[in-house]
């Protein structure tokens, strides 16, 4: 099939005014995408396990898609605009001072978890960019780890995943998901809910589209994920030098206030790991973003995101391998090592209908938070150990009995305990919370030395948390290690 594509000069300048309508392409193909982005299209969404390609139109030049692709469908109003009931506010979404109402609040109410918004600096129009501190009175080294929402001012969904995650931290601290006392007593988790807040405040009465931040010197804003300073202007696809463009990338690395802030913010704090929210598209991200090529880490990254998707059915991969090439974002910096020490960065791109289509339907919102907790739950646990990770022998560099791995992890149903033993013998296991209570054991018959597995069908009535596995035989030899329940 072939594709026409037309100079954006006139449509640059008109989605300016009135860029509200999301078009959904079929039957494109990747090397089409491509030059969609390099001719200045806003390619909103990718979607290539399914076939299509969601672009952001002016209104009045919807005849456009047409010249794209034969097949095409217009999206509903809602899912690229905020209706008119909602300009005052995001409809079901949190707006701006529901968003500072809603982390005051959460800190008066769980004052020993929660501490109130704090500013780390100002944005280009002067607007406060706050971080919430979330952590428990344990005391002791508590690595941070770093969540955001929002850079793109349009994409309000990954704020109220943020919110969903902070409600469920606090209120499962004391009881409930014995996971979020793991998270809260063994790290410090930053929540920045709206990193881009002059774009977000725009966006209420003026119909929800506007992505990038309010610095309107060149053209209409700056896309603050593409002004990072890693592979800043590699090439011209993965960001744009127009600034007309919705992935402008400005005038160099760091020229925004908004991105300035928050490098210094985490040049101070030095996070082991971050999560950048963002929507449209059902989608897990890691680097490399910039280029065709892999991480040093991307067996680590694959791993996690078998395990973080394991619920949602996200796709997973790098940017370039399930979206598009991208450059000077945020996740490549913060895992380049440059200016801080090596994070593990990942971006969901929530699974929300379009960019504010869950306005009016709080069911929609309900049902994204949920697929999305389970992901920042285990990215947590994951950055902290708990999660796929093999604990030490307790018994010396050559033990007589090891517990090599417990797969899956975490565990749903079922459970494989590969266990390493010396010599001939009878081996049991002993399963406890994180209280020390026994919640189940079980043993093996006599397994010869060499390696083995232990299964263990996880009953309905064990709740979701982490648990340690014992494993032990008749000559006192042992070896233990974490492992989680998901529900």
């Amino acid at each position: 099939m072939k594709y026409v594509f037309i100079t954006l000069a006139i449509l640059a300048f008109a989605s300016v005014v009135s860029a509200d309508r999301l078009v959904r392409l079929y039957d494109v193909s990747p090397g089409s995408v491509t030059e969609m982005i390099e001719e200045g299209y806003d390619v909103a969404n990718i979607d290539m396990r399914n076939g299509y390609v969601d672009i952001m139109l002016p209104e009045r030049q919807l005849d456009q898609a047409a010249l794209l692709s034969y097949d095409y469908e217009i999206l509903p109003r809602e899912w690229g605009e905020l209706l008119p009931e909602n300009s005052k506010g995001a409809g079901y979404y949190y707006d701006p001072d529901e968003n500072w109402a809603f982390w005051c609040s959460l800190a008066e109410n769980y004052s020993d978890l929660s501490d109130t918004p704090v500013s780390m600096g100002q944005s280009y129009e002067g607007r406060d960019i706050y971080f919430i501190e979330m952590t428990s009175p344990v005391s002791g080294y508590k690595p941070p780890i770093y969540f955001t929402s929002l850079i793109h001012a349009r994409e309000p969904g990954g704020n109220s995943v943020l919110i969903d995650f902070a409600m469920w931290l606090t209120s499962n601290y004391d009881g409930g998901d014995t996971r979020a006392a793991y998270i809260l007593d063994n790290s410090t988790v930053y929540f920045v809910p709206v990193a881009n807040p002059d774009g977000y405040v725009y966006n209420m009465p003026n119909g929800g589209n506007q992505r990038k931040n309010m610095n309107f010197t060149l053209g209409d804003g700056v896309d603050l994920n593409r002004n990072w300073g890693y592979m800043w202007g590699y090439d011209d696809s993965g960001s744009s030098p127009n600034p007309g463009d919705e992935t402008y990338r400005g005038t160099s690395a760091f020229s925004e206030p908004e991105t300035q802030v928050q490098r210094e913010f985490l040049i101070d704090l030095e996070p082991i790991a971050a999560m950048n929210y963002h929507t449209y598209g059902g989608m897990l991200l890691y680097p490399w973003g910039y280029e065709d090529i892999l991480a040093p880490d991307n067996d680590l990254f694959v791993g996690w995101a078998e395990a973080m998707t394991a619920v949602n059915d996200y796709a997973y991969g790098t940017a370039w391998q399930i979206l598009y090439n991208v450059n000077g974002e945020n996740n490549d910096w913060a895992y380049s090592a440059t200016d801080v020490p090596r994070m593990y960065a990942m971006t969901p791109e929530v699974d929300d209908a379009g960019f504010w289509g869950s306005q009016n339907d709080t069911t929609e919102i309900e049902r994204i938070c949920n697929e999305c907790r389970p992901m920042n739950i285990i990215f947590c646990m994951a950055n902290l150990g708990f999660v796929g990770i093999s604990g030490e022998s307790e018994v010396g560099i050559e033990p007589m009995l090891t517990l090599n791995s417990i797969y899956p992890n975490p565990a749903i149903s079922s459970a494989s305990f590969r266990i390493t033993s010396s010599a001939s013998s009878n081996v049991s296991a002993t399963i406890y919370d994180t209280s020390g209570r026994i919640v189940a054991s079980f043993e093996t018959g006599d397994i010869a030395g060499g390696t083995s597995n232990l299964f263990w069908d996880v009953p309905q009535e064990i709740p979701a948390g982490v648990y340690t596995a014992r494993i032990s035989d008749a000559a006192g030899n042992c070896d233990s290690m974490r492992f989680t329940v998901m529900r």
